[in-house]
């Protein structure tokens, strides 16, 4: 392949360029362009499974400290100190994803009771987390993450229950989790 370039002075100048060079950059580039698609692909697969899935939690976890997906402190057993902070992480499982016009829309929320051990509900907090996401890339890894101050709570036996609204399926579910505030 022959190029002409004209320079205000001077004469032309003439570049060339071998077909083979051609060639070699687009076999080094292809492969990134197919991992990509590859990548998309896969997403698109994993996104596909989730929505024809149902609806749960994953790794639901009492926790004593957490920093982000996947990365907790869990307590080793059901009993905590009263006075104190506790976290639940969980991961929703198979969240609904839909898929319109080239964006990504997920939408859930979660209430949070808390119950002693007599069905008394100590506190109610409907949509105590409320996640909406829209975007050009799919998000895959979402946790929810519940805070409790203990504050004066005696010690005693109490339940978590934690129900989570898939908005966009339309769909709930709930998970019940015993625990114990010691002195």
């Amino acid at each position: 392949m022959t190029r002409e370039v004209n320079f205000t002075r001077g004469r032309p100048a003439r570049i060339f360029v071998p077909a083979t060079a051609l060639m070699l950059l687009g076999i080094l580039f292809a492969p990134v362009v197919h991992a990509q698609d590859s990548v998309v692909a896969l997403k698109e697969k994993i996104i596909d499974i989730q929505n024809a899935g149902t609806l749960g939690f994953r790794n639901f976890s009492l926790c004593s400290e957490v920093s982000t997906y996947g990365q907790y402190v869990r307590y080793p057993d059901n009993k905590v100190k009263a006075g104190g902070k506790i976290y639940f992480y969980y991961e929703p499982d198979n969240i609904y994803t839909d898929r319109s016009d080239g964006i990504y829309h997920i939408f859930f929320t979660q209430d949070m009771i808390v119950e002693d051990s007599d069905g008394n509900s100590l506190l109610n907090a409907p949509t105590a987390l409320n996640f909406k996401y829209d975007g050009k890339t799919p998000v895959l890894d979402v946790y929810g993450l519940n805070t409790l101050t203990l504050g004066d709570i005696p010690p005693g036996k109490y339940r978590f229950v934690a129900i989570l609204h898939d908005q966009l399926r339309n769909a709930e579910v709930r998970k019940i989790y015993p625990f114990e505030v010691v002195p």
